[in-house]
């Protein structure tokens, strides 16, 4: 199977756009994500996290397992660079440094990054172990420093470990959310244990875009949006979506049930790579602090997956 480096590094970006003998806890076991293949032992204080595959503190403080397929390594080392990550906003201190993996090897980059009012300090670490390789972020407020200091950081990149992965089954059941109705299409992968990808076609890695996809992805932790700010946020949040260009918006629609504004447009564009048009939808579910975006992504001439993808987003449901 081939890795689509050019699909899931947009996807990184764009989400990345968001040994101390001190600390014994290097003696104990790594903790896994339910149905996760990457692990560690996390700092004092931070524990599994709900929304997302990893870890989280009471501070603010989170830590993001991204799995990927082992070839994704050496694609990912080549172009895990400050410069390449500076365009997120993550501003890196000095070079990448190699972070000495159990059974496998690791690069990372350490700096901070500002996102909604805040600085957090920063660690980035690509590895390679057992079957596969993993991206894990550390975000730090500054402000929560003392309560999750660096040393404790690195102490804890220094337990990564490896196990086998589970089943996509046991990895969807994980999620925290359920879809009631597939409406033709079969799930594919899990991302950071929040994002489902479903496609309809035989391809489970469509380099070329010709199969209809389907992204479902919660909020990983509070996000909350104004009200009246919905259509702007929106639409912000497609012109982050990397793999297609020449998008124009064709039709939006807001509605309101039970105390949550969804907001759905409609929009024609480009597939970055074979230039092929393409037609979109995208639902996000407003509530609360939270937020539920279901993205459908299909050729031009198969615009009837976009029914369908909507029939998705209207039929998932937070645990």
């Amino acid at each position: 199977m081939t890795f689509s480096l050019r699909r899931a590094l947009g996807r990184i970006l764009a989400v990345l756009g968001l040994v101390s003998s001190a600390f014994p806890a290097l003696a104990a076991d790594a903790v896994f994500p339910t149905a996760g293949s990457i692990g560690l032992v996390p700092p004092p204080g931070m524990i599994p996290a709900k929304g997302f595959s990893g870890f989280e503190h009471r501070s603010g403080a989170s830590i993001l397992i991204t799995e990927m397929p082992a070839e994704a390594y050496g694609q990912l080392v080549a172009k895990f660079t400050p410069e390449t990550l500076r365009a997120t906003g993550f501003s890196v201190r000095g070079a990448g440094e190699t972070l000495a993996i159990a059974g496998g090897e690791g690069r990372v980059l350490r700096g901070s990054q500002a996102a909604n009012g805040l600085t957090y300090a920063k660690w980035v670490a690509v590895v390679r172990g057992g079957a596969g390789t993993g991206l894990v972020t550390v975000q730090v407020p500054e402000t929560a420093r003392g309560q999750v200091p660096d040393a404790a950081v690195e102490a804890a990149l220094a337990t990564i470990a490896f196990r086998a992965p589970g089943s996509l089954a046991d990895q969807i059941a994980a999620l925290p959310y359920t879809v009631g109705d597939l409406a033709g299409f079969r799930p594919v992968r899990t991302l950071m244990g929040n994002a489902l990808m479903l496609t309809d076609g035989p391809l489970d890695v469509d380099p070329e875009g010709a199969q209809p996809l389907v992204v479902v992805a919660p909020s990983m932790g509070r996000a909350l949006v104004p009200e009246g700010q919905e259509g702007a946020f929106a639409r912000k949040a497609l012109a982050t979506f990397r793999e297609i260009k020449d998008v124009t918006v064709t039709g939006e629609e807001r509605t309101t049930r039970d105390g949550a504004v969804t907001f759905r447009l409609r929009a024609a564009g480009a597939d970055v790579k074979s230039g092929r048009p393409v037609a979109v939808t995208q639902v996000i579910r407003f509530d609360g602090p939270n937020y539920l975006r279901v993205l459908g992504l299909a050729p031009a001439d198969r615009a009837e997956a976009l029914d369908r993808a909507e029939r998705v987003a209207a039929s998932v449901a937070m645990r």
